[in-house]
């Protein structure tokens, strides 16, 4: 912007402080003339986004190939240059589910024909059932019933649980019970049995809740839950970032080094670990591989190892040991995290 555009008076608009050069020491703000002609304002506009451009460029640059080093210019306070590490994340990561809940979108057609079919099965099952009899005939309405049965052929007395978070973030539960008919059969039964097979914590709710579902269903042996996550788990990454930093913290001097520093460092590597999955997922909007997920998981650790050592400054083999580590421990913070959302899901139901 050019100098004539300034002020003759040099009490700054925003804040009222007294202006000695262009920008108000205060507040930061120019002190040029207000009114504006359309062409200064599209030079504002032109001149805001190269400026971000290239704050974008060179921050995606060195999160990519210098690992480590954009935590370092931070704490060091050499920021001008760089975007700030929360609106990066907030930036990448908005993109990556945005990424990712529209190629759940595409599938939801499917997979709604899919579940159709299902259930279509499962009703021409229950009817064969219904049919009984001791006959050949019943026999053979039995037998074709276990076929079309979408739980597959439940062996007596089999009880299980399983749970998987989907691509497009949709959880899916599927309970399978065979071991009790009633929830009073269950009530009458369990207290009774020895410690090795009587259901306790967890599971006792998660038995107890499933014999509610059946009946609730007319006794259906499978029963599946689904739940959509679009919005629960990027809530949930604000959570678990706080606490990669807590363990990252604990395995490097606090005299040296302060929360915060480890959280900037959480937020960079969760940056360039949600640039990596927005990327595959990307790529598997033309075509589906399990080696592209185990990959980008791979590209992840060995990112973490450099960015410890290009952080903290120690060595790899020293690196490498801290970074399975912390790995194993965040693991099993979001394996937690999981459960409860299952047993959220499960309640809701």
């Amino acid at each position: 912007m050019s100098r004539h555009h300034l002020r003759h008076d040099k009490t700054c608009l925003n804040c009222g402080t007294i202006v000695e050069e262009r920008y108000c020491t205060h507040c930061g703000q120019e002190n040029t003339e207000p009114k504006e002609s359309l062409g200064h304002l599209i030079g504002h506009f032109f001149a805001d986004v190269t400026h971000f451009d290239s704050k974008i460029f060179t921050t995606l640059k060195d999160l990519v190939l210098r690992p480590g080093f954009l935590t370092k210019e931070y704490v060091a306070g050499r920021r001008v240059l760089y975007l700030n590490p929360i609106r990066m994340y907030i930036f990448i990561s908005a993109v990556f589910f945005l990424v990712l809940f529209a190629g759940r979108k595409e599938h939801e057609g499917s997979e709604a024909e899919g579940h159709a079919v299902n259930l279509y099965r499962q009703r021409v099952a229950d009817s064969l059932r219904d049919a009984g009899g001791d006959s050949v005939r019943g026999r053979v309405n039995r037998e074709l019933a276990g076929r079309l049965d979408t739980a597959g052929l439940v062996k007596a007395g089999e009880e299980s649980m399983f749970f998987a978070v989907g691509s497009g973030g949709r959880i899916t539960i599927d309970l399978v019970q065979n071991k009790y008919h009633s929830l009073r059969e269950y009530d009458s039964i369990e207290p009774f049995l020895p410690d090795s097979l009587r259901h306790t914590g967890f599971w006792g709710w998660v038995a107890r809740k499933n014999m509610e579902l059946k009946e609730r269903s007319g006794g259906r042996e499978h029963i599946r839950i689904e739940k959509d996550l679009e919005h629960t788990i990027p809530r949930l990454m604000f959570v678990l970032l706080p606490m990669f930093a807590l363990y990252t913290g604990w395995f490097y001097s606090r005299r040296k080094y302060y929360y915060v520093q480890h959280a900037i460092f959480s937020v960079h590597f969760h940056s360039f670990a949600s640039l990596v999955f927005l990327v595959l997922g990307l790529v598997s909007l033309l075509f589906t591989s399990a080696g592209l997920v185990m990959g980008g998981y791979l590209v992840v650790f060995g990112y973490l190892v450099a960015a410890l050592r290009g952080m903290y400054g120690q060595g790899w083999g020293m690196s490498l040991l801290k970074a399975v580590a912390i790995c194993i421990i965040y693991a099993l913070t979001i394996g937690f995290a999981l459960w409860i959302l299952v047993a959220a899901a499960i309640m809701q139901a």
